[in-house]
């Protein structure tokens, strides 16, 4: 939904209506703000057999501002209230948000989560099962359980090609992975296409650093832990600018990186 949600309802309503009359067909359904989904329940009615949707089990926007839970009550809540407010009883992709630790795989596992998504997809209300992740081991773990049918993974020639340092994996283990994706039958959506071209030249990791802030924002307590075992710190960044011209969301990162080392201490 990227920042849609910035038009008027007016003007979301007509861009999504636009996209469909040229034949987009495949919308992703990320937890934002309110404002969007009866937009789109709009443009989507008596056409909801024609589009897939594609959500998200553990994002989430709370008082306006984006997290990442696996608290089940509040992935459930979400989940039932976007359905709700779009007009339809399912979604065709449903898969686990953001997985790239270990610890995150098996907390998914234990929690009741992917029990909960699997009952979801023998009922059909999940109609094609799996996860969005940037680590190629985290994702062959869930190919191992013959369950998922989808991933959303991050490919890009700037990381893909050996011109960037921004993807996790070799290229070589990324490219293996996408043969195995294919050997299985499990199709890969596209994300961050345009993300890369953002190393930091103190060897900051942005993304991640910006993932455990959120993270510990929404409650997570182990969030802090992983923030602490870094080797280079939100607290490295020298404010050159790098970073926020080549974002391709615009983010002010010098500002936020001296709030995320304020925040840790």
């Amino acid at each position: 939904m990227g920042s849609i949600h910035e038009g008027s309802e007016e003007e979301i309503e007509k861009t999504v209506q636009m996209a469909m009359d040229r034949g987009v067909n495949y919308f992703d359904m990320v937890a934002s703000e309110a404002k969007p989904y009866p937009c789109y329940a709009r443009a989507f009615a008596g056409k909801r057999d024609k589009i897939l949707l594609q959500m998200h089990f553990g994002a989430l926007y709370d008082e306006g501002k984006y997290g990442w839970t696996q608290d089940l009550s509040k992935i459930k809540r979400t989940f039932e209230g976007q359905l709700k407010q779009l007009h339809t009883d399912y979604t065709d992709m449903g898969f686990v948000h953001c997985i790239d630790e270990v610890e995150d795989y098996k907390r998914v596992l234990s929690s009741g989560l992917w029990d909960y998504m699997l009952s979801l997809k023998e009922n059909g209300v999940i109609r094609h099962l799996g996860l969005s992740s940037h680590n190629p081991e985290i994702v062959r773990r869930f190919l191992d359980t013959g369950r998922i049918d989808m991933v959303m993974f991050s490919i890009n020639p700037a990381y893909d090609y050996s011109t960037g340092t921004y993807g996790i994996g070799t290229n070589d283990d990324r490219s293996k992975l996408y043969r195995e994706c294919e050997r299985e039958g499990v199709g890969i959506s596209v994300m961050k296409p345009f993300g890369g071209g953002q190393p930091c030249p103190r060897g900051i990791d942005i993304g991640l650093i910006n993932k455990y802030y959120d993270l510990a924002l929404a409650g997570d307590q182990m969030a802090a832990g992983h923030y602490h075992k870094l080797s280079v710190k939100a607290d490295a960044c020298v404010h050159c600018g790098h970073c926020e011209a080549r974002c391709p969301f615009h983010v002010k990162q010098e500002t936020r990186m001296k709030e995320i080392a304020a925040y840790f201490g």
